[in-house]
């Protein structure tokens, strides 16, 4: 298995990728666990990201009770819950193995 390592100044261009000791199941670099929330960019198929912003728009100025004050509101819990759906489905429910640094762009084709 192979370990991502973690860029110093947090980039994700590539991957840099070095063998695992034996035994060992942990990523390396700083814990993930440092900040609350962190600022990425990806990239949203623009009728979503359309039907997202207006929702949270209108829900953040005339529904308060919905709890939603921004799009992170919505796209947090729905990201959550997919991935505990793959979870479940592709890991015997357990967490996928941390990553700490990802590709850019799309993978290859294999």
């Amino acid at each position: 298995m192979l370990e991502p390592d973690l860029v110093p100044d947090g980039s994700v261009d590539g991957i840099t990728a070095s063998p695992n000791a034996p035994g060992v199941d942990e990523p390396t670099g700083q814990s993930t666990q440092s900040r609350r929330r962190v600022q990425r960019t990806i990239n949203f198929d623009r009728s979503v990201l359309e039907r997202a912003r207006a929702a949270a728009t209108y829900l953040a100025s005339y529904e308060p009770q919905a709890g939603v004050r921004s799009l992170a509101d919505i796209v947090n819990p729905a990201v959550l819950a997919y991935v505990t759906e793959l979870e479940e489905l592709y890991n015997s429910g357990e967490p996928f193995r941390p990553v700490l640094r990802m590709p850019s762009g799309r993978p290859a084709n294999r």
